[in-house]
């Protein structure tokens, strides 16, 4: 496995104590202490096929002895390969419990960026249900494809509009707001030896990942910056694994 995937599952597994420390927000449904079903359906969260594809294990608490409102998680085999999973709308939808499986707390499309056989993605509140999380999918030996799901109570906050791409031109540093589903400047340009610094001013986790390795911030929380500087002229892409929706680039020119 690559070193900027390692990090990014690291960062992934590092979410773990994000959600055991996070107080329960405001939200309309209160935490349910119990196991959530969880699968992979085809299409979209926004256009879900009712009926599920793949079943994932239930979704839990790691100890029996967890405090209510911390990390769950579920890890699962299936045998489907993750180009399949990606050559189609597919999504992770998470059930509020099995007696109540109808209605949905959780979700997130299947898209986005493989790096070195893994595939991390958002799964996004549903109803109001105060529920959210990551979850990784990496390719097996066997053709199969490894899924793992963090869940989390209280992390979520309202989605913000998207601030339209604009393009800068930036002075020797830099700065990009990450809001909670846009970078603040999709496209940034900076002269060669300049430094960008990325910071989180939105409500929910984020990533800043070059698409070709160069950088990777790990998992981002609420506050935390992160800066990378560009030594080399050229374009380098950039997404938000949690959020692959999410993308940036920086447009680094000689001086």
């Amino acid at each position: 496995m690559g070193r900027s995937v390692a990090r990014s599952l690291l960062s992934v597994f590092a979410a773990v104590a994000l959600f055991a420390t996070a107080g329960p927000g405001a939200t309309a449904q209160e935490l349910v202490e119990a196991a959530h079903p969880a699968h992979v359906h085809q299409g979209t969260c926004a256009e879900l096929d009712p009926e599920p594809e793949y079943p994932l294990s239930e979704v839990e608490p790691v100890s029996p002895d967890a405090e209510p409102g911390a990390v769950e998680v579920g890890v699962t085999s299936i045998d489907v390969s993750l180009d399949d999973l990606l050559a189609e709308p597919f999504a992770i939808n998470l059930h509020e419990s099995a007696e109540n499986v109808e209605n949905y707390i959780a979700c997130g499309d299947v898209v986005g960026t493989v790096v070195d056989g893994t595939l991390v993605i958002g799964l996004n509140e549903q109803n109001d249900s105060g529920y959210s999380g990551v979850a990784a999918l990496s390719t097996t030996g066997n053709g199969g494809t490894d899924v793992v799901v963090f869940l989390g109570f209280g992390l979520s906050n309202d989605d913000v509009q998207a601030t339209p791409a604009v393009a800068n031109t930036a002075p020797a540093e830099t700065a990009v707001a990450i809001l909670d589903y846009s970078f603040d400047g999709e496209t940034v340009e900076i002269p060669v030896g300049a430094t960008v610094t990325w910071t989180n001013d939105g409500g929910v986790i984020h990533t800043t990942t070059s698409t070709d390795g160069l950088w990777d911030s790990g998992i981002m929380s609420s506050g935390e910056a992160f800066s990378h500087t560009f030594d080399e002229a050229g374009s380098f892409e950039y997404i938000c694994t949690l959020h692959p929706v999410m993308t940036g680039t920086i447009v680094v020119t000689e001086p």
